[in-house]
């Protein structure tokens, strides 16, 4: 349990620095509450491939930890600008969500237990 409560602080540490960044890059004025929804998003998010999967032995990691989970959220992500029915804040929230997921994701890439690749 004490890496998932490592993967929350991660993941709200990237909501919250993915938020600035893409209001930095639009020109746009920082709202503090739209900050801290990207806080709590990133930190569930970030969380959410051991809320899915718990970390209750070594082999945990299933699909949600694997390479094509990854590969699926960053096409995900990519493809978020053409999802014309969500508005820019729903956009974004969308966005932040995928980004600190991928955080969790990289972050156990570089353990030696790495990702499976699916299962």
């Amino acid at each position: 349990m004490p890496l998932t409560i490592l993967h929350s602080f991660v993941g709200a540490a990237t909501g919250v620095s993915f938020y600035l960044l893409e209001r930095s890059l639009a020109e746009k004025e920082i709202d503090s509450e739209a900050l801290k929804r990207s806080a709590l998003i990133g930190g569930i998010a970030g969380a959410l491939p051991d809320i899915l999967e718990p970390p209750l032995h070594r082999w945990h990691r299933r699909f949600f930890h694997s390479y094509a989970a990854f590969a699926a959220a960053a096409v995900a992500f990519s493809a978020s600008d053409s999802f014309e029915q969500l508005d820019e804040e729903a956009r974004l929230a969308m966005r932040t969500a995928i980004a600190a997921y991928l955080s969790h994701l990289a972050l156990d890439s570089r353990t030696p237990m790495s990702l499976p690749l699916m299962l």
